[in-house]
Formats: structure tokens, sequence, C-alpha cells
């Protein structure tokens, strides 16, 4: 029979969570956010959330579901001090030796801090009429019934020794990130756990931010890095006159922790150009690290059975090397599917039998394309190539050539622009004309040239 819509739980207050339940807010009478950090009212990471210190990338595809989804989330931003960063002029990227061309083009997005972007969301979404936010809040576990479906979350309180009290739901969201504990429900569920496919890349941030200083320079974003680098730095121009600088390191690269050693390491990358603006900036903050182990991906659309009345999106589905800068355009990816998927449930009586099941098949396209980028740049390590298969040796092969062609071609660089914003799909980058410029062109820009020369 179909479910209801009278009441959807969204466990995780993240970015994931916040825009599952701005969608669910469109769809069903209630919505129950549970969130066991303290939730996000002022423009300061949150302690649940520890790499938010560090530099994020709102993708292009990205910012327009969340425009979509608040109406005026562009303009609050803009008013709290995000920046516009034109896609071709605004953006410095230092890649495997050389730079890529800069030029004119309508691509642009807002540059700002991670904490920023989600207080203002947060916000959003607590006005909402029929959201309730239960924060220091944690799920422990679903509710089913005999016939092993989903019918609500057994919550707690973070700091309650209190027996976990029952919340019912027509609908359970998992938006609890790397850390979700649904393959562990599924199995006291009586379901098997989703099989999982880890790339074990460890990549450490040292992240510090800067006052930003006389002579300012041309452009607002600037990243250094290659195919593959084991050292790599950038920084995005954000609110309060600052620069948010980041410099991560792979595998046993060690990361600076005093502003002497971050100068260091800046100075070490490939280019001048981050070092040069660093020493003649202010720090303002302590430095600070993150580490993530590795990109993990659970394969929930290859089950055979799944319970109704729960859906798992976000890092608790795929968790993705952040230096790709994917995960919070893919959870609002989810987020449109989402709304999508549940357009005519109020009106066909509720939400149809096998619903979870689609679900997985729904956004297994989005996770696909993210999840081969992180295949394709992870394997290009000596101590990941062992376990490249001839599609990624293939796609490698080809890539090394796009990437080439921007150094050079604005039309190579726009599409791949397009591409790694999710505003096309990967395979734009085979049109005739993007293969044109990439197997017809000679040369590029000396790998010795500044960038403040072009």
């Amino acid at each position: 029979m179909a479910r209801g819509v009278g009441h959807a739980i969204v466990a995780g207050g993240s970015i994931a969570g916040l825009l599952a339940a701005r969608v669910l807010a469109k769809h069903f009478a209630r919505v129950t956010l549970i969130e066991r950090d303290t939730p996000a009212q002022t423009a300061e990471p949150r302690k649940g959330v520890p790499q938010g210190r560090h530099g994020h990338v709102l993708l292009l595809r990205g910012q327009s579901i969340m425009q979509e989804l608040f109406p005026t989330l562009s303009a609050d931003l803009a008013a709290r001090g995000a920046l516009r960063i034109r896609g071709g002029k605004d953006i410095l990227w230092h890649h495997a030796g050389d730079w890529r061309v800069r030029f004119d083009s309508d691509l642009s997005l807002l540059s700002m801090s991670r904490p920023l972007l989600e207080t203002t969301i947060a916000e959003h979404v607590r006005a909402l009429p029929n959201v309730t936010v239960l924060n220091g809040t944690r799920a422990e576990g679903l509710c089913s019934h005999a016939e092993r479906t989903v019918t609500g979350a057994l919550v707690r309180g973070i700091n309650s020794h209190e027996q976990a009290s029952e919340i019912e739901a027509d609908l359970v969201v998992d938006a609890t990130g790397r850390g979700s504990s649904s393959p562990q429900w599924l199995q006291q569920l009586g379901f098997e756990p989703p099989s999982a496919d880890r790339v074990s890349a460890p990549v450490t941030y040292a992240t510090c931010t800067f006052r930003k200083s006389d002579p300012v320079p041309e452009w607002r974003t600037l990243l250094i890095g290659g195919a593959p680098a084991r050292r790599n730095g950038f920084t995005f121009a954000i609110e309060g006159n600052r620069w948010l600088v980041s410099l991560s390191g792979y595998f046993d690269e060690q990361l600076p922790r005093t502003h002497d050693e971050f100068l260091a390491f800046a100075q070490s990358l490939p280019v001048p150009d981050l070092y040069d603006l660093l020493r003649h900036s202010e720090p303002i903050s302590e430095v600070v690290h993150y580490r993530f182990a590795g990109s993990v991906r659970h394969h929930y659309e290859r089950l055979e059975r799944f319970p109704e009345g729960l859906i798992v999106l976000g890092d608790a589905v795929c968790c993705f090397n952040p230096v790709y800068g994917q995960g919070m355009t893919v959870s609002a990816v989810e987020a449109e599917i989402l709304d999508q998927a549940l357009v005519g449930a109020k009106a066909s009586g509720g939400i149809e039998p096998g619903f979870g099941q689609r679900w997985f098949r729904k956004i297994q396209p989005a996770v696909d394309a993210a999840w081969d980028s992180v295949l394709v740049e992870d394997y290009r390590f000596p101590e990941l190539a062992g376990r490249r298969s001839v599609r990624v040796r293939a796609l490698q092969w080809y890539l090394e050539r796009v990437h080439r062609a921007t150094y050079r071609s604005p039309t190579v660089t726009e599409q791949f622009y397009r591409v790694v914003s999710f505003l096309d799909p990967p395979t734009s980058l085979f049109r005739p004309r993007v293969l044109a410029e990439v197997f017809a062109g000679r040369g590029g820009a000396s790998a010795k040239t500044s960038a403040h020369a072009q």
C-alpha cells in the first residue's frame, strides 16, 4: 500500500539534511529535522562539521538548485559578504605544470566560507512553518513493523540517560554523513547491508585565514595542484575582506602547524603566486587541520531488498575526496531528484511501494559522475595505480589531453568548467568541437610563466 505524506524525519542537519528538509516541507504536512550538534546560527564553524573551517566550493549546479529552493539565497549571501567570481577571469588555476587559460565567460559563482552558507540555509529552513528542528538529538535506530517496514526513528538527547523515544514517520531520510548507521540498521531489520568501495587516498588539510592587504590581485580564486600532486594549495576570497587559504598533502606529506611553516609549505608549491600573496598578508587565525581517510561509496543501488519508509542521501551514500569540491553539489542534485520523485505523491494517495529502491537508481547517475572523477584523479597516484581498470586508464589518457588543451583553448576550458560544475554531463567533453580542439592544438603557455603576466 502507498505510504502517507503526513510526517517525514530527516536525521542530520548539515547541508544535505537541510536541503532534504526544505524539499520534504513542500510535500509533507510536517518535517522533523534531528541534529545532534548545536544549530548553525552564526557564521562560525560547528563542532559537528570539522571540515567547516576549510575551503569549500559550491559548484554552479549546486548553486542553481539552492537558489530554486531558497529564492533569496544569493541575495542574502551577497548581503553578508559573499563574493561573485567570474569563472573565466577570476579563477587562476595552475594544473600539472601549466596555467589554464583565462577568458571571458558567462559562468559565475559565489565565494564564501562554509559556515556562512550553512548558517544562511539553516535560517531559511528554521523559518518554514511545518519544520521542527530538534537540536542536541541523535537518531539511534529505526522503528519497524513485523513486515519490516520503517515506521519512524528512535531518538535520544545526546546528554540524556533516558530510554530512546520513538517518533513515528511516513518517511525517514538518513543524511547523517560519512558516519551513517544505516548499514547496521538494515542488518537489525533483517536486510543485507550495502557493499562498499573505498579509495584510500588519505589527504590532510591545513587552513588559515588572512586579512587582505594591498595590492589586491585581480583574481579572486587561486588553485595550484596537478595530476597527481602530493602537495596542493588554494585560496578563495571570502566575506570579511579575507583570504581563506587551504594547503593539502596526500599520504605521508607533513602539513604545517605554525604560520612560518604555513608560509614555507606555500613556497614549496610549483609556482610562487600563493606564497607571494601570503608573505604580504596578515594571518588572522590559527592553522587548523582536517584529515580525510579516503572516498567511500555504499552501493545501495545494488540491493535486491530495501525496507519501505527509508532513504539515504548525501555523504551517507557516497563520500568524495573533498579536494574535488563535489560533496555539497551532489547533495543539492539529490535534493532536486527527491523533489521530482515526490511530485504527485500527495495527489496519488501517497508514496508508492518500492520508493527506496527507485530512489537509489534515480541518484545513481549523479553519484557515478562524481565517483568517476575520484577514480580518474586519485588512481593517478603510484600507490593506487594498480587498481585502475581499462576504462579508468582510457579516461585518464583522454583527460590528460583535455587538461593540456585547457592551457590554450577557451573552448575546451569552458566545457571543462561546465562538466566540473555539473552543468553538462562528462560525455560533453567528447563533442566534436571539443575533440577537434583537444587533438588539433599544439603547445600552451610556458609552465614558468607567472600568473600575473597573463
